[in-house]
């Protein structure tokens, strides 16, 4: 994890993250705030009061699901590579390389940890494999094709990795105050600190991994395309 040096995207890049763009941000704005579970956890999110006087606890249990804020983060990012036309700064080489992680993880989590016990209902039809597989995989179809390239040092992993433990304390901390987490492998009301935190490594681990795995695929790319040249 040497590399520097991050060129602009392509006409074709920045054209591949604009359709990221609008994916990510549709499945945003689509969401507005999770169905109640058609069988309620103890510990869950759930409770809020039907209409308005119920949305602003709706709106923040749905802005503390990982799933919303990974497509957030890549809604985010992928905005700004469809719009820039320079070379790719530090911070967004970082915050590029935390989205792909975070989505990746997102679409993986839920395929293995949610999906097999969960209904989908009413708008949950579209959102949620709009959230949890469209969009993951057109971002990482982008990052792999279009890159962009380079960049990747010790301290872009670092800055990667910031906005996911930042979500992990939000949650255990805001957990412990209102005794309400996101998801069921989380739940310390029902499976207690130790296995939470358990959970919380293995999927820490797993991020690292991705992260490795997305500086050796972008390694493997430039050298392959200084080959080609």
């Amino acid at each position: 994890m040497t590399s520097t040096s991050t060129p602009s995207l392509s006409r074709r890049g920045r054209a591949a993250y604009a359709v990221v763009a609008v994916l990510a941000w549709a499945g945003v704005a689509a969401t507005g705030g999770y169905p109640p579970p058609a069988f309620y956890e103890p510990g869950l999110f759930a409770g809020a009061p039907e209409g308005w006087a119920g949305a602003p606890q709706r709106l923040v249990e749905c802005l503390s699901y990982f799933t919303e804020l990974s497509n957030i983060v890549v809604a985010v990012i992928a905005t700004r590579l469809a719009r820039g036309s320079g070379p790719v700064g530090r911070w967004t080489r970082a915050i590029h390389l935390c989205a792909t992680m975070m989505i990746t993880v997102t679409a993986i989590v839920y395929a293995a940890l949610i999906a097999p016990s969960e209904t989908l209902r009413g708008i949950g039809v579209i959102t949620n494999p709009l959230q949890h597989v469209v969009v993951p995989a057109a971002m990482v179809a982008a990052a792999f094709v279009f890159g962009p390239r380079g960049g990747i040092t010790w301290s872009t992993v670092a800055r990667a990795l910031a906005i996911p433990v930042a979500w992990v304390a939000y949650t255990m901390a805001r957990g412990a105050l209102v005794h309400q987490y996101p998801y069921a492998f989380l739940n310390v009301t029902r499976i207690g600190y130790g296995q939470a935190f358990a959970v919380i490594g293995a999927i820490l681990v797993g991020a690292m991994a991705f992260l490795g795995l997305f500086a050796a695929v972008d390694w493997g790319l430039r050298r392959a395309a200084r080959a080609r040249a």
